[in-house]
């Protein structure tokens, strides 16, 4: 039998850590689906008119691999001198993603600098700002909707997914660990993940038919797709499966993404119940 402490079962998180670290070909594949579907969105061509459902997508990546970096590390904290620590989760997040952001950035303003017009070139330096200081989401919901046909003459407006992104990097190290903190076993992360996962989605649901721009753009709408990731690698990852019924449910989910950039378009609300399906 593998040894437990706590109510942590050491070789069942061994495993988890094994499945949710090494080489992925299924997340891989599936991120370059997401990456293509909205390219080709953008670009308005025929058969992906709901290619923008790529990017929740890459929020469930997110959401799953970040709360495996964050498990592993508190399961670890019970039986060695490390310490899960907050600080070092951020640091470590804004080495991957400010490098590229910067020359992003830089390169927009360099290209903007040459071909606009002195106030669209005071107007990009505000939307750069709004990116590197990860709060663009909250910017674009305040001027207007990201199906509006100028948003789509923004640079910058793919930033907005990664300032929710980053909001919700902030945030959910802080719960896991308060709750690790007043009950040290993965079942405690289970219930609190899955409980906001829900209250996120009622959310959503609610919201998303009210004020279709608050809801696409702001964190307590989206968080619930971002944490549907955490749900899986805390309830489902380590299940025992047959092969097949595991390839079944994978091709199943697979097919729920096609239909969506296909049956989906900028007049569906969204996220509410629609961003459920993919």
């Amino acid at each position: 039998m593998s040894p437990c402490y706590k109510g942590v079962c050491l070789e069942k998180l061994k495993n988890m850590d094994a499945k949710s670290s090494s080489f992925r070909g299924d997340i891989n594949g599936l991120r370059a689906w997401a990456v293509v579907s909205v390219v080709l969105y953008h670009f308005g061509i025929f058969g992906f008119s709901g290619g923008f459902i790529g990017v929740d997508v890459f929020f469930v990546i997110s959401g799953y691999l970040m709360t495996g970096i964050i498990a592993k590390g508190l399961s670890e904290s019970l039986t060695s001198n490390k310490r899960f620590s907050v600080l070092d989760f951020y640091v470590s997040r804004a080495k991957r993603i400010l490098p590229a952001l910067i020359v992003l950035c830089g390169f927009v303003l360099i290209l903007g600098w040459a071909i606009l017009l002195p106030d669209e070139y005071k107007t990009l330096g505000a939307y750069t700002l709004s990116a590197l200081g990860f709060f663009s989401n909250i910017k674009f919901r305040r001027e207007s909707g990201y199906f509006d046909p100028a948003s789509h003459e923004n640079l910058l407006l793919h930033t907005w997914s990664l300032s929710l992104e980053w909001q919700f990097y902030m945030i959910l190290p802080l719960v896991m660990l308060v709750a690790w903190k007043i009950r040290p076993k993965i079942s405690t992360l289970k219930i609190v993940v899955l409980l906001w996962f829900v209250l996120s989605v009622y959310w959503s649901i609610t919201i998303t038919p009210h004020k279709p721009t608050a809801a696409f753009y702001l964190l307590k709408s989206r968080a619930w797709e971002l944490l549907a990731g955490g749900v899986v690698y805390l309830w489902a990852n380590n299940l025992a499966m047959v092969k097949g019924v595991r390839r079944a449910i994978e091709g199943l989910g697979f097919l729920l993404i096609i239909l969506s950039v296909f049956i989906f378009d900028q007049n569906s609300q969204w996220p509410g119940w629609r961003a459920v399906v993919p």
